[in-house]
């Protein structure tokens, strides 16, 4: 902890090692997250028109199943045929799961990249500023799933909203001390 006690910007003058592992760590996060977005599209839609089904079990609109106009051929049809596809309600024993591996997970990412991050030569407040969106932003993800689940109506804001937080802080986070590592010694 006395690291954090001296002058910023020592991110530089790590040894090589240390500069090689916490550099691995950095570009796994930052994989981590890029795959998140990717994970996100596949659930619930970047849009997230998803997430009442993924979620609640609300039946999810699709081009398929939005009313069309009269255009092509008629065909007589069973009269279930007509009814909204059925989308299961996640379970609550699934969604204590999720919160759980959240809960234990994404903190530790956090306090990580927010050492590394308070190493570098940025601005006090700006630490202050992109550490405290990042804490909020986990609190918001970790919250999310059971809004979705009990279809509140800003569910889908609570997740953009968290998305974007942990979106933009984690990668600047990790951003920040990749540069400061590797770029060329500041002159003093």
């Amino acid at each position: 902890m006395r690291d954090f006690e001296r002058k910023p910007g020592r991110l530089h003058a790590l040894s090589l090692p240390a500069r090689l592992v916490y550099s691995a760590f950095l570009l796994f996060t930052l994989t981590g997250l890029a795959l998140s977005a990717g994970l996100l599209d596949d659930m619930v839609g970047v849009d997230l028109h998803g997430t009442g089904a993924y979620y609640a079990g609300e039946p999810e609109v699709t081009p398929s199943t939005a009313p069309t106009g009269d255009t092509g051929p008629a065909f007589e049809l069973p009269p279930e045929a007509d009814a909204a596809p059925m989308a299961t309600p996640m379970s609550r024993r699934k969604l204590l799961e999720v919160s759980h591996f959240h809960l234990f997970s994404m903190p530790v990412y956090l306090l990580i990249l927010s050492h590394l991050f308070m190493l570098g030569r940025s601005r006090k407040s700006l630490k202050v500023a992109v550490i405290a969106a990042s804490s909020v932003g986990t609190a918001l993800h970790i919250l999310a799933p059971w809004a979705a689940a009990g279809s509140w109506p800003a569910a889908n804001l609570l997740y953009a909203s968290s998305g974007i937080l942990l979106g933009v802080g984690l990668s600047w986070m990790c951003l920040v001390p990749l540069w400061e590592m590797w770029s060329p010694a500041p002159k003093t």
